[in-house]
């Protein structure tokens, strides 16, 4: 596929490497018509540096997404960091934060997937442009998404009319996905837990009462809800056929291995919760932290169920997937003209 062909509506993307650190990766700035790009930073061990582009392109495009339809004035970005045995990690993350600096506030970075805190404090090092954790006054940005996440569950069931004893199978126990399982616990709803390390999720079902289930058979659980809160990919025209539960929902970023799964989902008749419609807690909360400096985001994040009601009413009364309505919302918002030279920053960045 010719290059640019691949890169699609992606505004700008960089492939960084430096010999001397082992840093390696892709910083995908996939649009900023609203406003500056906001998006983690992942490091992972990837199979090769194509899928680690592929990775990097279509998680910043779920940003974009995710930031328009929260009604935020931000764009969408990713951060692919190459997870391998040569990396000389503090120094590594001290270089790409130089480079994120150099980008004048047009990308916003955060915490990912495999980034540990210091990895944040070195790259605070050198750059304003990255959210601090943990911070008193920002909060706990996964606590958010995982707020996100329940209230569009919550209107998930409402729509479907499912209450009583509801059971829950979460898919991943990592930081969002615990956080999302004590919620759920406090609402008294019945779990069933699986994570590819089998010693956290032995420890969050103690802590829950949970049953656990094997990571290789969470999808075709006997629930009212599937959450997976994992990587992403999961759901596709291979395992649609397997699941028991008539409703999906939940934290992973592409949660759909494409679009037909979406599609798959709406014929069998499972209420599909779009994974950037309901997750968008932690970016809501830090663009409304970083770039509008208010102290607190519980009210603008309650409004995902509203969204979530609206893409769910939308969906059955166009008789189509709700991951279709979702992309048509989000798209509506970004079909305004821009130009890069006025893609620069229009927050105040906060240090932590």
């Amino acid at each position: 596929m010719e290059m640019f062909q691949r890169l699609g509506e992606h505004e700008q993307v960089i492939a960084f490497n430096n010999n001397a650190t082992g840093l390696r990766g892709f910083l995908a700035i996939h649009d900023t018509t609203l406003g500056s790009a906001f998006g983690g930073v992942r490091i992972w061990r990837y199979e090769n540096d194509d899928a680690a582009l592929t990775d990097a392109l279509l998680l910043s495009r779920a940003m974009t997404y995710k930031a328009s339809l929260a009604e935020l004035p931000c764009g969408g970005g990713k951060t692919v960091i190459l997870l391998h045995d040569g990396l000389r990690r503090q120094e590594a993350f001290a270089d790409f934060g130089c480079m994120v600096e150099s980008l004048s506030g047009r990308y916003f970075c955060a915490r990912d997937v495999g980034i540990a805190d210091a990895d944040l404090a070195a790259i605070a090092s050198t750059t304003r442009f990255v959210a601090r954790e943990p911070s008193p006054d920002l909060g706990d940005v996964s606590e958010h998404t995982a707020i996100g996440v329940w209230h569009g569950m919550r209107a998930c069931l409402e729509f479907a009319g499912i209450s009583g004893k509801i059971r829950v199978a979460i898919q991943g126990v990592g930081s969002v996905g615990h956080l999302l399982a004590r919620i759920l616990h406090r609402e008294g709803f019945e779990l069933i837990l699986a994570d590819i390390d089998p010693t956290r999720v032995a420890k969050v079902a103690g802590e829950l009462g949970a049953r656990v289930a094997q990571a290789d058979e969470i999808l075709s659980a006997n629930c009212d809800v599937l959450a997976p809160c994992a990587l992403g990919g999961v759901i596709s025209l291979k395992t649609v056929p397997q699941i028991q539960a008539r409703i999906v929902c939940g934290s992973a970023n592409n949660i759909l291995a494409g679009p037909d799964a979406g599609e798959a989902m709406a014929h069998r008749g499972i209420i599909y919760a779009p994974d950037y419609l309901v997750n968008a807690g932690g970016l809501i909360r830090g663009a409304e932290y970083f770039m509008l400096g208010r102290s607190e985001s519980m009210t603008s994040i309650a409004k995902i169920y509203d969204r979530t009601r609206r893409v769910l009413n939308l969906a059955r009364d166009r008789a189509i997937s709700t991951a279709a309505v979702a992309d048509d919302l989000a798209e509506s918002r970004l079909k305004r003209p821009k130009r890069f030279s006025n893609l620069t920053w229009r927050g105040n960045p906060k240090q932590n």
